[in-house]
């Protein structure tokens, strides 16, 4: 039996607390997003639907990428090379600015993808109103994971629950400025919360950025000398490791995102329903998120200083803290899922019955693969801490796109359940991956 020490429980949730947070804030916001769509109406909920799958497509990949800084400076420190820390910051700086560049211009030209699906036009010009918006706010939001990997790497977050926190209600009043055009600003509508989540994440960004120049500790990695000798090998090594866990995390979102995709086929209703629940069920994914990038920097530190026993006990203390609170979610979504329908709309909306019940049937469905999908993303957390991330890849493909993709189109398109068929299929996918991931996981030897 695992015998567990509370030192060790309590370093796994110094560094999850404040990456919880900070997956929150970018949920949160969403959150806030997708109620205030709610309140403008149905077209605008669906065009919300489409164009945060499409963003946060692009940010899951990124945030993938960058999570490698985390490992790199977590197993420099395990091994006592301190000095390869500043160097391995700057470079993560690099790499979080060259990442920008061509999400930027995805991010800018994706409603004409929109248009080449047939998607409704309305739907198509809410949605690139959104997207224009959020876009300028890309390059500070990379730059802000940066520097979360850093700081949580030190185990010093607490800055970046604090931002994250404090991020939330700021996006619902400058929300509510910019849609309604209060205290002299303009009327932008849909397009206001596109401008008021740029801004947001370029706040966050300087609050971590000025908080590390400021840290007693923190600051002596700061001090970035004009002529900085640019490694471009040690850029393709971060690039490397991180590029793999960037892709695990963009075939799960995009396995999600091609899912709102084929429930537009379904109508306006359908796709509104979809996003209330990939909202709950979101918000939810934050525990198992947050203990999958603290076991990744726990499982580097612990192999970092050669000690490959340890990292796979913190690999299964964090994934029994993480099944612990998933059944919890699950027990909520199963009693509340009515309940949680409802928080997302206006009663006087005239499709507001229509999406309540459907919505509230696709957080029953959910309650299926909490567990597994915390399951496997602990998993994937702890093989990136060993630095395995390619084979996880390869199976990622199957699980998420043949299996999870797969089986959601025909369930939905050649069976009676429709559009719930598509959660159906989602759930075979994530359950699949759990599993295999568990698998090789196991397969990696203590020694």
């Amino acid at each position: 039996m695992l015998s567990i020490k509370s030192h060790e429980i309590n370093s796994l949730i110094k560094i999850a607390l404040p990456l919880m947070a900070a997956f929150l804030a970018q949920k949160g916001m969403q959150l806030v997003d997708t109620i205030m769509m709610g309140w403008i109406g149905p077209q605008a909920l669906a065009a919300g639907a489409l164009s945060t799958s499409i963003f946060t497509l692009m940010l899951t990949f990124c945030l993938g990428t960058l999570s490698s800084v985390g490992v790199f400076i977590a197993r420099d420190r395990g091994a006592n090379q301190h000095e390869t820390i500043q160097a391995n910051l700057l470079t993560g700086i690099y790499l979080a600015l060259i990442l920008s560049v061509p999400c930027m211009i995805i991010i800018w030209f994706a409603p004409a993808i929109l248009s080449a699906m047939h998607e409704q036009p309305l739907i198509i010009k809410n949605a690139s109103l959104l997207l224009h918006g959020l876009v300028w706010g890309l390059p500070g939001f990379l730059l802000f994971f940066a520097f979360r990997e850093f700081i949580s790497a030190f185990a010093a977050a607490r800055i970046v629950m604090l931002v994250c926190l404090v991020s939330i209600p700021l996006t619902m009043a400058a929300n509510y400025v910019l849609i309604y055009g209060k205290y002299g600003f303009p009327q932008l509508g849909v397009a206001g919360i596109g401008y008021a989540g740029a801004g947001i994440m370029w706040f966050m960004f300087l609050c971590v950025y000025y908080y590390s120049k400021a840290h007693p500790l923190l600051k002596n990695y700061m001090i970035f000398q004009i002529g900085f000798e640019f490694d471009y090998r040690k850029l393709r090594s971060m690039f490397a490791l991180g590029a793999s866990s960037g892709l695990i995390y963009v075939l799960d979102a995009g396995m999600f995102t091609v899912a709102a995709f084929m429930m537009g086929h379904f109508g306006t209703e359908a796709l509104a329903a979809y996003q209330i629940a990939m909202q709950c069920v979101m918000l939810a994914y934050s525990v198992p998120f947050a203990l999958s990038m603290a076991t990744a920097l726990q499982v580097g530190h612990a192999v970092g200083a050669k000690n490959r026993w340890q990292a796979k006990r913190y690999a299964y203390i964090s994934l029994g803290m993480g099944l612990i609170i998933a059944g919890s979610v699950a027990i909520l979504f199963f009693t509340e899922s009515s309940t949680l329908a409802k928080l997302f709309l206006n009663k006087n909306e005239l499709h507001y019955q229509a999406v309540e019940q459907l919505a509230g049937s696709f957080l029953m469905i959910a309650v299926l693969f909490q567990c597994f999908d915390t399951l496997q993303a602990i998993m994937n957390g702890a093989l990136r801490g060993l630095k395995d991330t390619f084979i996880p890849m390869l199976l990622c493909i199957v699980c998420y796109w043949i299996i999870g993709v797969g089986s959601a189109y025909y369930l939905a398109f050649n069976t009676s359940l429709a559009a719930k068929g598509i959660w159906y299929g989602l759930t075979l996918g994530i359950c699949s991956a759990s599993v295999i991931l568990l698998l090789r996981f196991l397969s990696h030897r203590t020694t």
